[in-house]
Parts: C-alpha cells; structure tokens; sequence
C-alpha cells in the first residue's frame, strides 16, 4: 500500500506491469463488462447456443451434400448395371443394389453420427479438428466399401467372360443357354421354319422364359444370330478348301526377285477372309442343302442355304456375329469397367482421406507466428 499526498488515502499499486498486468486488468474487467451490459439492457442476451446450432446445421447439411456427391457416381453405375439385361441375367442384381444399400447406410450412419457429436460430445471438443477427423472417417469407410464392392463385380464379369468364350457348351452357367439354343437351332433348320419370319411362328416352339427371352433381346440388342454354334463337319470341312488353295495361291504367284525371307512371311501372314455367295452356294449343293421350301398351297420361296452362319432365330435378318461372343465382350467392356472404376474411385478416396490426415497432423506441428508473443488480451 502506498500513501498519496494529494488524497490522503491509502491506494494499491500493481506489483507488476506489461502483458500479464494487461491481462490481469482485462480478466478483471469481463465481468464487469458483463456486469454492464445487463445492467443497461435486462433483455439482452449473447447468442451462443443460436450460433451453436447454426454451425451444426451447416456442418450436417455440407456433409450430407458433399458424401451424396461422392455417391453419385457408384449409384449411376449401379443403375446402369441393373438396366443392362446381359448383365442381369449372367450375374444377377445382388452386387448393384448391395452397392447403393451401402452407399445409402453410409449417408444415414453419417447424420446420426454428427447429430449425436453434436448433441452429446463436450463443448471444447466441438472443433474443426474434429469434424474434420469425422469427415476422415467416413471418406475412408466410403472407398474401403467401393474397393470391397469392386472385386467380386470384376471377377463376374472375368469369370462370365471366359466362360462364354471358352466353355460355352460345357461350363455350368452357360449350358442351359446352350441347350435352348440348340433345341430352337433345330426347329429354325426345318424346311417349313426356314420360310417363316421368326422361330416363334414355327411349330414346336414355346416360349420358355427367361431363356427364350434372352435370346431375342441378345439378337435385338447386339445384332448377331446363333448361341455357341457349332457348324456341321461337312460344312466345315467344304469351307476349308478355299482358305488352303488361297494359302498355296502366294507361292506359285511370288516373284523370283523377292527374297526368300520375305516370301516365307508372306506365307505366315493370314489373312481375314469372307465366305463368297457363289461359295455358299456350292456348299448348299455338295451338303444338300435346301434351296427352296413349299409354303401354303405348294408355292415355292427361296429359303436361306446351308452355311458356317447359324440363321437368326427372331428374324430374317442372319446376321454374321455370334451371340456369344458379342454378350462376352459387353460382359468385359461393360461391367469389368465399372468395376475397375469403381475399385480405382475407392482407391482415391483413401488416398485423399490419408493426405487430409497428414495435412492436419502437419497443421499442429507448425507453429504459427502469431503465437509466439502469448496469448493476445481480449477488447473490452
């Protein structure tokens, strides 16, 4: 205590002076501030929990937004696997709709999660740092569920492929298509079916669905004819007589001026070659083929002869692409790339999850510039 002259009472003095007496004086001074302020104005209140609740619907609100964004993509390609008929039907529709049931649990467990932050965790623990550790976790949960997704979908789609191109006849999911395929193959060869528009106007057929069904869309969708279709031994072996004379054609025409080396390419080079009318024709004689069938009241139509080609079950239109082999390559094109990408987006998605991660354990070591002179004195 220390005496002044001019007031003759006795006034306490700081014993110390600088940042901590500032901050001394400012803590003293908030509650009196406080004080004031409800003094002057009984009805006025700071906004705390107004603000609270602003800032947990922006943060709920931009995280739904945000991880229905990262789903969309999975969804799309869900839907566009569920709409594709050869994929449904070689592979079913358990791994699409368990890929959107995942994408949609993960929406909804992220909403309770932040509700409950929210409503239940410690107000100094209510941060930045920790929603974005939230945001980390289900960034991470989302493409280890892609990843996990993507595998059993590319491996149907290998499996449905080789199977199809290697082992249509004889592999357990492809034999009972052969077997329809063959059994409609019969009706369609009759004299009497070869004159009819499709097989389903023949006698003998009946449909037999799904299977009958598939083969229409198949011819339908990918323009080709025939399932696993295997050509008579006579045909086959009448349609390689031309291929080896064309083979044999190179050595008697070379030149003597070629070099040997480059006429025995030649001969090793084969080329893509398309079966000739005049050729078909041939063939329908040698094999006896029909030429014509007898229709209604014994008019005769031309009807299709005898080829390496399996004529079009639902149509007039034979087309020269094997069914099998066009439903093969969409089931690879088509569901094997979706799978990648949908394998490749989970891999993303860890990878920016683990960087956010180290970014903000980075954040924390760094110390910022403005903490170096202490804590700053909050304004009065």
């Amino acid at each position: 205590m220390a005496y002044s002259p001019s007031s003759a009472v006795y006034a306490p003095t700081s014993a110390a002076s600088g940042p901590l007496a500032a901050g001394r004086v400012n803590a003293g001074a908030a509650p009196a501030r406080e004080a004031y302020v409800s003094a002057v104005a009984p009805g006025f209140a700071p906004e705390p929990i107004k603000y609270h609740n602003s800032s947990k619907l922006i943060f709920t609100t931009t995280g739904i937004v945000l991880l229905a964004l990262l789903c969309v993509v999975p969804v799309w390609n869900a839907v566009a696997l569920m709409s594709d008929s050869n994929f449904v039907f070689w592979v079913g529709r358990n791994l699409p709709v368990w890929m959107m049931v995942f994408c949609f649990f993960l929406i909804v467990l992220y909403i309770i999660t932040i509700l409950t932050f929210f409503s239940y965790a410690r107000l100094e623990v209510q941060n930045e740092q920790t929603i974005m550790m939230i945001a980390n976790v289900f960034i991470t949960l989302l493409g280890l569920v892609l990843m996990l997704v993507s595998l059993p979908l590319s491996r149907s789609s290998v499996e449905t492929y080789h199977n199809l191109m290697h082992r249509c006849d004889y592999s357990e999911q492809t034999h009972r298509m052969y077997e329809y395929s063959q059994v409609l193959q019969n009706i369609r060869s009759t004299p009497e079916c070869m004159a009819m528009y499709s097989v389903e106007e023949c006698v003998g057929y009946a449909d037999a669905p799904p299977y009958t069904t598939f083969l229409k869309a198949m011819e339908t969708d990918f323009r080709c004819s025939g399932f696993c279709y295997r050509p008579p031994a006579n045909v086959a072996l009448l349609a390689e007589e031309p291929a080896s004379s064309d083979e044999t054609a190179p050595e008697a025409d070379a030149p003597e001026n070629i070099p040997l080396l480059q006429q025995s390419n030649q001969r090793k080079h084969r080329k893509d070659r398309v079966t000739p009318l005049a050729l078909l024709s041939t063939i329908a004689d040698k094999v006896g083929g029909v030429s014509a069938a007898v229709v209604g009241d014994g008019e005769s139509q031309p009807a299709p002869v005898a080829s390496r080609y399996p004529p079009s079950l639902f149509s007039d239109a034979n087309y020269q692409a094997s069914c099998e082999g066009m439903a093969a390559r969409d089931m690879k094109n088509f569901a094997g790339d979706v799978g990648y990408q949908t394998f490749y987006q989970g891999i993303y998605l860890v990878v920016v999850a683990v960087t956010m991660g180290f970014l903000k354990l980075v954040g924390f070591c760094v110390r910022r510039s403005d903490d170096r002179f202490g804590p700053k004195a909050p304004i009065l």
